[in-house]
């Protein structure tokens, strides 16, 4: 194995060796104070981890699985401290969140206006949001079944209980405050926008008003004549093209921000907490892990993918996916996956996948079906037929008009317990163990973004991947 040791890794191994060297002499100096045994085995091991990601001759997925192992270790064995390198992780999704709003908007309308046959558009957009709410009502159904069979919230103690809520409550009173419940008429009202600037600006941004907005203009372009359309085509062809390329580039740091953000969480978090709610977790995890599952015989059925290629060709958008717990996050690197690795076409890809970041929720859907029986049956609330059709119903509205953002699922969480009649005290219960199903259930969220686009750009005859990914 030959080991790519640039100067860069050289000056940054002097640099880390001298910050070490500080720590240890400066107490003997009376020039800092001590460091702890947890401090000072940090600051050995996140720039040991940081030099091996660096200069391992592997490629970048590779090199993003090995971050997130290291990162789980030094989770655990370094613990809270480990969020002292958070902010490398925050800076990396504020980085990729820069570029959403004009990616998202310049590949939409340039998408749309590739279709060119108005007719074609409308039997992509209806397969695309047919695919997405059939499979989100399939997710919120799947965590019923598996809560009301498996009874996650019978058998926790009072003791259990009362800790939790005294730890988290404030947290979750803070997050429900935030929460606004929009009926399905307001829903559908607010996708128009009064104001598109308005909606690209605030935080998170109204991504269903973008897309709509984006539609139109797609639309729009293929209306007036060619010669009038092709210098805006031209425009936003290269306003996709310049934020791919930031991408490019944004994610080179990728490997070290997984080791951030993962570090951060099992550092925060440990496992005490984790077995605490072990089997509401483990249900959740198993509900994901199934839905999950079901892509693979779609896939096979209806293109000519073999199962090992295209989990293969995914597989670095599951590790951004995992560590960032961000849809909208994904969705650069996505597209370029599915685009180089799978072989959809960029007029497939750059219809169907910014649609799927605001659409297609259906892990958080099942994530909504658990939670809100498992609260229910910690407080001792059934839940009849008619409130557990609501919860589907509810759940669906919620993911699909949701934002791809860290802890959105949480706050929609609110909406689907108000409308069943269940405390919303409730919420500290799941705030624990709330970023790692955040992970899981944005991995199986982005697996169905992908096995969408594969699927739609086989029926559209568009999918023309590399030999070595067809069936035999």
């Amino acid at each position: 194995m030959n080991f790519t040791f640039s100067r860069f890794w050289k000056l940054f191994t002097v640099c880390s060796a001298v910050f070490v060297g500080i720590l240890l002499t400066g107490p003997l100096l009376g020039l800092s104070q001590p460091v702890t045994g947890k401090q000072l085995l940090m600051a050995f091991f996140v720039p040991l981890s940081f030099l091996l990601l660096g200069i391992l001759p592997i490629k970048l997925p590779t090199r993003i699985v090995v971050g997130l192992i290291l990162g789980t270790a030094g989770g655990i064995v370094v613990g809270p401290d480990m969020s002292l390198i958070a902010p490398l992780g925050t800076i990396f999704i504020r980085l990729i969140f820069m570029v959403i709003v004009p990616l998202v908007f310049a590949s939409l309308c340039v998408g749309t206006q590739s279709l060119g046959d108005i007719r074609k558009m409308g039997r992509i957009g209806f397969r695309t949001v047919a695919f997405y709410t059939l499979y989100t009502i399939v997710g919120a159904t799947i965590g019923l079944t598996l809560a009301n069979h498996f009874k996650p919230g019978i058998g926790l103690t009072e003791e259990t209980q009362q800790q939790l809520l005294e730890s988290y409550s404030q947290t979750a009173e803070n997050r429900v405050a935030t929460v606004s419940k929009p009926t399905l008429t307001d829903t559908l009202v607010n996708i128009v926008p009064k104001n598109i600037i308005t909606g690209m600006a605030s935080d998170p941004p109204e991504m269903l008003q973008i897309v709509f907005f984006a539609i139109f203009v797609g639309v729009a372009l293929t209306l007036i004549p060619k010669e009038r359309s092709k210098p805006v085509v031209a425009l936003l062809e290269g306003i996709f093209d310049v934020m791919l390329a930031i991408v490019n580039i944004v994610i080179k740091i990728a490997p070290y921000a997984v080791f951030a953000l993962i570090g951060d969480v099992v550092g925060q978090f440990g496992l005490e907490l984790l077995f605490m709610l072990a089997k509401y977790t483990i249900i959740t995890l198993g509900g994901l892990t199934l839905l999950w599952l079901t892509y693979i015989p779609l896939t096979y059925m209806f293109t000519n993918l073999n199962i090992t290629g295209f989990i293969r060709g995914i597989w670095p958008v599951m590790g951004i996916a995992f560590s960032t717990s961000s849809s909208a996050a994904t969705l650069p690197i996505m597209m370029d996956t599915c685009q180089k690795r799978l072989g959809v076409s960029e007029t497939i890809s750059s219809f169907v996948l910014p649609l799927s970041i605001t659409i297609n929720m259906n892990g958080t859907a099942l994530y909504h079906g658990v939670s809100a029986v498992f609260i229910a049956q910690v407080y001792g609330i059934p839940l009849t037929l008619v409130d557990q059709i609501m919860v589907v119903l509810i759940a669906t509205l919620a993911a699909i008009g949701g934002a791809g953002v860290p802890g959105s699922a949480f706050m929609m969480l609110a909406m689907v317990l108000t409308q069943i009649g269940v405390p919303l005290e409730g919420l500290a219960l799941v705030l624990g163990v709330e970023r790692i199903l955040d992970m899981a259930r944005t991995t199986v969220n982005i697996m169905g973004d992908s096995t969408a686009a594969v699927i739609l750009a086989k029926a559209e005859g568009e999918l023309h991947p590399p030999p070595e990914l067809l069936k035999r």
